[in-house]
């Protein structure tokens, strides 16, 4: 066995905080951060006023209404114009509501701050709450209702808010309830923007590769006439202390049960949340943790278990939550009371909690990744506490915990009488239970090839010290027959619960217990085993991967888990209207092709599977010629590269597979199918059968995707923003190796598919017939590349992208060279691309409808 037991280091320290506080004479606050590492920039507004502030009208929705509206046009802009200003700057825009805040986020180049500003500032003093606009948006907002109505974790979770709280507003959703929402008018949604959005009460975070004097100035321009109001909190109302268990169920057209537990804990600010959220890992949080060794691991009785807290600035829930199929439940919930009794009687081992501790800080560094994330945290703290130091404090409390204080946080609030149950169960089963009474800047790629044939990307960045590794594998659905689709899937599951030196628990714990995460996954053409540490622990993560690439043991017990929870996987597809339509347009374009199954294979086929056909995947897939391993963080290339060939070098050369490299044949002719959903919400799909990976009209194709995606494409624009026919419609490109599609979808009510599905192909058969505009590809190209840009600020996605794009022959270099391609994309190449493959007569059609 290799030498991987290293003793703890000290766990390396936040970067120095070196954000600046600002306040205009009006009351608005203003945090700036300095990031030179990436030309990027995300551009925040918080507002202090989430839906805990609606007062006479909590439970409306009036703050995520607000939110819509201030997309739907100012004094200065229309509608559409916000979002073509923003992208036509390189700009990514999108706001959320929650409790507690209502934030509206600009990502893009750090060169057009400037811009973003004065784009913010015009939607957050300027919006109009026009009444025809309202009319819409509301109507779009009656959709976003039945699609949270046909989600099952978004019913559990309105159950459980419901059934904790007696008094204080966290009892309602942040969407509000239907029957409130359609009282309100514009008059009460107009008032709940001139009470809360003033400057007084609201704040900005500027985060990335700015000039912080420029910023300051530009905020001055565009914000300093915004004028200070009176303000008044909102005073939450005394929710009663919690003194006897409570519960509730109900019945939903679903084939999982879901139950979820929670306790009433204080607030984000309060001292003991460090203690909570260590206490939620601990149980639930990585796959060591108690609650997963026990339930799905042990028992196999639950297909997701895990543990969190979830809190507003006042106070939350610690949650345990659990899926499992109805016939589990029972043992479910036993399991997890024997498994909280336990923590509360001893509490955890200390190499558990230094585990736990070390996650969490590991947690902290890896938001701090992207400009976004940091802007996050820094906003986060100051509206906790006023404090942008706040987070920092939050870990030195959670470095500084004991065993000790564990145990006493669980006393003090898991506390079995004070618990509030809530099960989700399948239609036609409670009744049934009761009658039976139970980047940085870019950095140079360095490729190497071992003499196995194994290909070893590094690239060396020290900014933070985290690295990422990527072991990936040709494999997938190019190689699997009907047989045993989805083996490659599960072979990669069970390639991590056990090797010939150690057990499914030591895996588990190896990485948790040093602050790092271990992952493997199987997708549409690979094998992947990846994991994330802190720097000076790639020797003990490349020693862990090369056990479970090299000597697994494929520990009999496991296989029926495994394969139980891809069949619940493959179930809950079933309960999205939209995948379900996208994944019967596939399979009828690729009919009689790999490519009509998914990486999750069949229901059938899952069920098949065993030991030998998983041994054969692995053995087919885990060879030298046929993988490539790339290494991104703060390493040095020639000692990493070592490190890669004692650990992997023994692998066996093998052969590179050739599956999916040449063109697959389509030969299926369009059909059009009708299906029914226990649901809500229509959805229309339109698919058309395109080109693979490789082929040169991609890049056309990626751009027309890109202009027919967007809050300010013609599809929006035309069927949800003028016409107020759907919640949601798009676009979707699927290229892959040796073959691809093209789907265009929207989701509306089902009264309007029928209208939806009208107007859907004539703005397909005006993109036939003319491609884009210059106009729409500019802003394509523009918004493509901001996004491009935002990839690249992760080691791991990085590290991820290059293996994929080795792998698949397109050559680690390649997502460098994508910005010069996508540049030289006219729309005079677009028109025949788009002439070709979107004739109507091509087209797949598949509707979902309501039974």
């Amino acid at each position: 066995m290799h030498d991987m037991e290293l003793k703890m280091n000290d766990t390396p320290a936040l970067p120095p905080n070196t954000a600046q506080l600002h306040t205009l004479d009006n009351g608005l606050e203003i945090i700036l951060a300095e990031d030179q590492a990436h030309p990027v920039a995300s551009v925040q507004l918080w507002v202090k006023a989430g839906s805990l502030h609606e007062e006479k009208w909590t439970g409306a929705g009036l703050a995520h209404l607000v939110e819509h509206m201030m997309f739907k046009g100012t004094g200065k802009r229309g509608a559409t114009q916000i979002a073509q200003d923003i992208q036509s700057r390189g700009g990514q825009v999108n706001a959320y509501t929650t409790y507690n805040r209502t934030v509206y986020w600009i990502d893009g180049v750090a060169e057009q701050v400037d811009g973003y500003l004065e784009i913010l500032a015009d939607m957050a003093r300027g919006s109009l709450f026009d009444a025809g606009e309202l009319v819409r948006e509301q109507e779009v907002i009656r959709r976003e209702f039945a699609m949270e109505n046909d989600d099952p974790q978004s019913a559990v979770q309105h159950l459980l808010q419901s059934t904790a709280f007696r008094a204080h507003p966290m009892r309602h959703p942040v969407i509000g309830h239907l029957e409130v929402f359609n009282q309100a008018g514009r008059a009460d949604v107009a008032g709940f923007h001139a009470r809360h959005y003033v400057p007084n009460n609201c704040f900005l975070v500027i985060s990335g590769g700015i000039d912080g004097a420029a910023v300051m100035e530009s905020v001055k321009k565009y914000f300093t006439s915004w004028e200070r109001k009176a303000y008044e909190p909102v005073v939450m109302p005394q929710e009663p202390e919690q003194t006897a268990h409570r519960s509730a169920r109900c019945e939903f057209p679903t084939d999982i049960a879901r139950l979820s537990l929670g306790w009433h804990i204080p607030g984000d600010s309060h001292e003991d949340k460090a203690a909570l959220d260590v206490l939620a890992f601990l149980l639930g949080g990585g796959r060591s943790s108690r609650l997963i060794i026990e339930l799905r691991e042990r028992l196999g009785v639950a297909h997701y278990v895990g543990a969190g807290t979830w809190s507003a600035l006042e106070r939350g829930l610690f949650m345990v939550e659990a899926e499992a199929d109805a016939a589990d439940l029972e043992k479910v919930e036993e399991a997890i009371a024997r498994v909280l009794e336990e923590m509360r009687t001893n509490g955890p081992k200390p190499d558990e909690l230094s585990k736990a501790v070390r996650m969490t800080l590991s947690g902290a560094l890896r938001v701090r990744t992207t400009t976004r994330g940091m802007a996050s945290v820094l906003a986060s703290s100051w509206l906790a506490v006023g404090d942008l130091d706040h987070d920092r404090a939050y870990l030195e409390r959670v470095k500084s915990l004991t065993v000790s204080d564990m145990i006493s946080a669980a006393r003090k609030y898991i506390v079995a009488e004070r618990c509030t149950r809530v099960s989700l169960h399948p239609t036609g089963t409670l009744s049934k239970i009761t009658k039976n009474g139970a980047a940085t800047k870019r950095g140079v790629v360095e490729k190497f090839e071992l003499a196995n044939g194994l290909t070893l990307l590094v690239k060396h960045d020290a900014r933070l010290p985290l690295v990422s590794v990527r072991a990936q594998f040709l494999a997938g659905v190019p190689v699997e027959m009907a047989a045993d689709a989805g083996v490659t899937q599960v072979c990669a599951q069970w390639l991590t619960k056990g090797t010939k030196q150690r057990s499914d628990e030591e895996i588990a714990a190896l990485l948790e217990d040093r602050g790092g995460a271990l992952t493997a996954n199987g997708d549409a053409h690979r094998l992947n085993v990846g994991a994330e540490v802190m720097r000076g622990d790639e020797n003990l993560a490349l020693g862990l991967i090369s056990e479970i690439l090299l000597a697994p043991s494929f520990p009999s017990a496991h296989l029926p888990k495994i394969q139980k929870r891809q069949q619940a996987a493959l179930r809950e597809e079933l309960e999205d209207p939209l995948t379900v339509g996208l994944r019967r347009v596939r399979r009828e374009i690729f009919a009689g092709l790999p490519y009509e199954r998914t990486a999750l294979g069949t229901m059938e086929s899952v069920a098949a599977l065993s030991e030998a056909s998983c041994r054969a995947a692995w053995h087919r897939a885990v060879r030298g010629r046929n993988g490539v391993i790339s290494i991104f963080g703060d390493v040095e290339p020639d000692r990493i590269r070592e490190q890669v060939e004692k650990y992997l070098g023994s692998m066996d050369a093998g052969t590179r597979s050739t599956a999916g490299f040449s063109p697959m044949k389509i030969s299926a002719k369009p059909v059009r199918r009708e299906l029914t959903l226990d649901k809500e919400q229509g959805v229309l799909v339109l698919g058309f059968p395109t080109v693979g990976l490789h082929d040169a009209e991609v890049p056309m194709l990626t751009m027309i995707d890109e202009a027919c995606s967007d809050m300010g494409s013609r599809l929006f624009n035309r069927i949800r923003e003028e016409q107020g026919l759907a919640y949601f419609v798009g676009t979707q490109a699927f290229h892959a190796l040796g073959a691809g599609a093209f789907y265009f979808y929207v989701g509306c009510d089902p009264a309007k598919l029928d209208h939806v599905e009208q107007e859907l192909r004539k703005e397909v058969a005006d993109l036939a017939a003319n491609g884009l505009r210059d106009d729409e590809l500019q802003r394509a190209k523009t918004t493509w590349k901001a996004s491009w840009l935002r990839t690249q600020q992760g080691n791991g996605a990085m590290a991820d992208s290059a293996g994929w794009d080795e792998l698949n022959g397109l050559g680690h270099g390649h997502y460098l060279r994508l910005p010069t391609i996508v540049e030289a994309v006219s729309a005079k190449e677009i028109k025949p691309v788009a002439a070709r493959w979107f004739a109507e007569e091509n087209a797949f059609t598949v509707r979902v409808h309501p039974s």
